[in-house]
């Protein structure tokens, strides 16, 4: 919240507190009013929602920094589930206190709205991922995000299961595409928990659609 300003910053202080999360704890339900605004310090979240079959999906990866709740400071129902993949810490700020404190001028609201319209575009990205075609592509793709959540190169990894049900392919088809990706030398694995990305322009090449090559032929005298 330093956008707000030192003055608000310092009347948040005392009102900002940090929750532990363990692995598969739920974090957010869809559906609900929020009654704080969530933003994750440390750990991997994935967000779910319930598809028009009533089964319940996840659509996207929240890392450190991703907003969550922040639609109960409008009234609005939680459009997202969120349910940890990693044990981690979040910032939390009960929305009563912002109203108690008189903090939720123009500049604080805009802050909020900033950060609304940011989640929006990373759910955009995931969705984006998704509709890739090719397995390695989609990988490449959502380590790309991991590691830009995750704010480093080295990235923490999610189970293989985690990665195959946002993919909506398998655990065994994740496995071994991620070691087709090293054998490539697009990625490097550090240990069995962390990779990073090799040199960006080989992965932005590799991330180009293929495309038939194109047969020149000449007309018969």
């Amino acid at each position: 919240m330093s956008c707000v300003g030192e003055g608000t910053a310092q009347t948040l202080a005392g009102v900002i507190h940090e929750r532990l999360f363990r692995k598969s704890d739920v974090v957010q339900v869809e559906g609900e009013v929020a009654d704080q605004i969530t933003i994750v310090k440390l750990g991997t979240v994935k967000a779910v929602r319930r598809g028009v079959d009533s089964i319940e999906r996840p659509v996207a990866l929240f890392g450190r920094g991703q907003l969550i709740g922040a639609y109960g400071l409008l009234g609005q129902r939680n459009q997202v589930g969120a349910k940890a993949l990693s044990a981690g810490r979040l910032c939390v700020i009960d929305i009563a206190a912002l109203y108690r404190l008189g903090v939720i001028d123009r500049v604080f609201l805009g802050c909020v709205y900033t950060m609304i319209s940011a989640s929006f575009g990373h759910l955009a990205d995931w969705a984006h991922v998704m509709r890739v075609k090719g397995i390695q592509q989609q990988l490449l793709g959502a380590l790309q995000l991991l590691s830009n959540d995750q704010r480093s190169q080295l990235i923490r990894l999610p189970s293989h299961v985690a990665l195959a049900e946002l993919l909506s392919t398998t655990r065994e088809s994740v496995a071994r595409n991620l070691s087709l990706l090293e054998k490539q030398g697009l990625l490097i694995r550090r240990d069995r928990w962390h990779c990073q990305l090799a040199d960006p322009q080989l992965v932005d090449v590799a991330l180009q659609p293929t495309r038939p090559a194109l047969i020149a032929t000449s007309a018969a005298p």
